[in-house]
């Protein structure tokens, strides 16, 4: 299982026609305990439909804390070797930093 995230920004028009304003891109589920203990016990799966305005603070702040305590998140690395702490970094910072850049959009996820 994976997280496939993208932004959308409300035009009016229907939902399933809402223009994607950034594709973040797929990353194995795997490493949710990451996301989990980053985001404070909040799911990343719980920021779906939620304001990129509203989120990109949460974000940017467990990317902050990611980076700042390494040695807690690679200890959590899966067994399986499906996903790791780098690439789990890197694809909650593209979020966070999307987010950020289109305060307007929402995030949807798919997992």
């Amino acid at each position: 299982m994976s997280y496939d995230i993208w932004l959308e920004i409300d035009t009016g028009a229907p939902e399933d026609e809402l223009p994607m304003v950034v594709e973040i891109g797929n990353y194995t589920s795997n490493v949710w305990p990451m996301w989990m203990e980053a985001l404070n016990g909040v799911r990343l799966a719980e920021f779906h439909r939620a304001p990129c305005s509203e989120a990109a603070g949460p974000l940017a702040e467990a990317v902050t804390r990611m980076e700042a305590t390494p040695a807690i998140y690679q200890a959590m690395n899966p067994e399986n070797g499906w996903g790791n702490y780098e690439g789990a970094l890197a694809y909650l910072r593209r979020l966070a930093e999307a987010c950020a850049k289109h305060p307007k959009c929402r995030i949807y996820i798919s997992h």
